[in-house]
């Protein structure tokens, strides 16, 4: 029975330093570093708001999604995440998350009239449509790992130097002049994903896990990076189309 439960948190620490290691090699891949090498402009931080605002609304259909599949324990845990996203959260005094990025919005001259008259582009929708099909067509496991390996790689906890809301709120403060302090979306999600990346161990920490458990978790996790890793680099080239600085 020791025996057995040693080896059961050898594979648990072997399983976190693996979404470790791959949470922070987002951050290494070429399609990161050049997005985040890109300097910004105010056309190009309005592109990609508005495209990564309808990437927001892909999050809900992927979350009920994994929801869907889930059993009755991690429905609940993912239940408690969407009604922040949904919702709000009332402690916090923060409305829902659509709402944050429409009002963080307005710092760089856009309306809700933009979000709703914003097309999605090819490049997004190709993206969103991939991770729909992981969400639905995956084992409840791999389909909710797709889901938090967003949370995972936007976490401090998880990753040096901070997620993608806190580099880029930088970036937005550096090049365009928004205050961090201001920018509510990503100051919300800097702090708020820590949190919500917490769900990836409660599930793998769940009685009766099993290896074959965590192995479809960290599929789940893999692939849904690998989509991410290509819409950050489409969402550059979608930028990177506009007149400024390289």
């Amino acid at each position: 029975m020791a025996t057995a439960l040693k080896t059961q948190q050898l594979d648990l620490k072997s399983f976190i330093a693996e979404v470790k290691r791959g949470a922070n090699a987002q951050f290494s891949s070429p399609q990161y570093k050049k997005l985040l090498a890109l300097p910004l402009t105010q056309p190009r931080a309005q592109i990609y708001t508005l495209q990564k605002t309808l990437w927001t609304l892909n999050r809900r259909d992927c979350w009920a999604f994994a929801q869907a599949l889930s059993p009755m324990d991690v429905k609940k845990l993912i239940w408690a995440h969407e009604e922040d996203e949904l919702s709000g959260n009332k402690a916090r005094n923060m409305g829902d998350h659509y709402s944050l990025q429409v009002k963080s919005a307005e710092l760089i001259g856009l309306t809700m009239e933009d979000f709703r008259d914003t097309v999605m582009r090819p490049e997004t929708r190709t993206c969103l449509y991939a991770w729909w099909h992981l969400a639905k067509n995956s084992p409840w496991q791999k389909s909710a790992a797709a889901s938090i390996a967003l949370e995972v790689s936007n976490s401090s906890e998880w990753v040096e130097g901070g997620g993608m809301s806190y580099r880029m709120g930088k970036r937005f403060e550096e090049d365009i002049g928004v205050p961090f302090e201001k920018n509510i979306n990503a100051k919300e999600h800097a702090e708020v994903d820590v949190d919500h990346a917490h769900m990836l161990l409660q599930i793998a920490r769940r009685p009766g896990t099993t290896q074959a458990d965590l192995d479809l978790l960290l599929e789940g996790l893999t692939e849904s990076w690998a989509i991410e890793r290509v819409w950050k680099g489409l969402l550059h080239d979608m930028m990177a189309e506009l007149p400024g600085p390289r």
